[in-house]
């Protein structure tokens, strides 16, 4: 879901700047995991904190996002939606429940990506969710899948840099753009 289909990293500027008291465009887009580049301290508080706000129900599309997911279905795939959001935020179920009711909050109002409640699974381990063919942009899971043998394609993005060449990886070159490339590649 975040950094594939949602841009998390605008939306999640936009918290971390209204928490320093500082205009966004001052905090850089090209920023890694540890989100070093913005002076945060402790990023997975800042990530739990920034899911459980309704700020992360708000986020805008990955460019090309919705063209992308409709030319796979166009071309007869099935869009799954993982996502380890519920996880991110901590063991108490109350805010595990929050965060997976703000992502299918999110889902519902994005109608053009045609992915459903049923197409949204939340999990520990996104590796683990059976699937023919992987978009991804976590760098930890994309060699995981990488060196599982599972069909893997990155979508390139700042923090993701160290795969862009793994062996086994296929890159979406020109992000969403290129997914014909993905379809030509895994269509029977």
């Amino acid at each position: 879901m975040d950094g594939v289909i949602a841009n998390w990293v605008k939306g999640l500027r936009a918290h971390v700047a209204a928490r320093h008291a500082v205009a966004d465009r001052q905090l850089a887009l090209n920023v890694s995991w540890d989100l070093s580049e913005w002076g945060v301290d402790d990023p997975a508080a800042t990530i739990r904190e920034f899911l459980l706000s309704p700020m992360s129900g708000r986020l805008k599309l990955v460019e090309g996002a919705a063209g992308g997911i409709a030319a796979l279905q166009s071309a007869g795939f099935r869009v799954i939606a993982t996502t380890r959001r519920d996880r991110m935020v901590g063991d108490d179920p109350d805010d595990q429940a929050k965060t997976r009711a703000i992502a299918r909050q999110w889902f519902a109002g994005q109608p053009g990506l045609d992915i459903d409640a049923d197409d949204i699974v939340f999990t520990e381990d996104p590796v683990a969710v059976d699937a023919d063919v992987w978009v991804d942009d976590a760098p930890r899971r994309v060699r995981r899948l990488a060196e599982a043998e599972k069909p893997v394609w990155l979508l390139p993005q700042p923090w993701n840099r160290s795969v862009v060449q793994a062996e086994g990886v296929n890159l979406l070159f020109d992000g969403w753009d290129s997914v014909d490339d993905l379809i030509a590649a895994h269509s029977a």
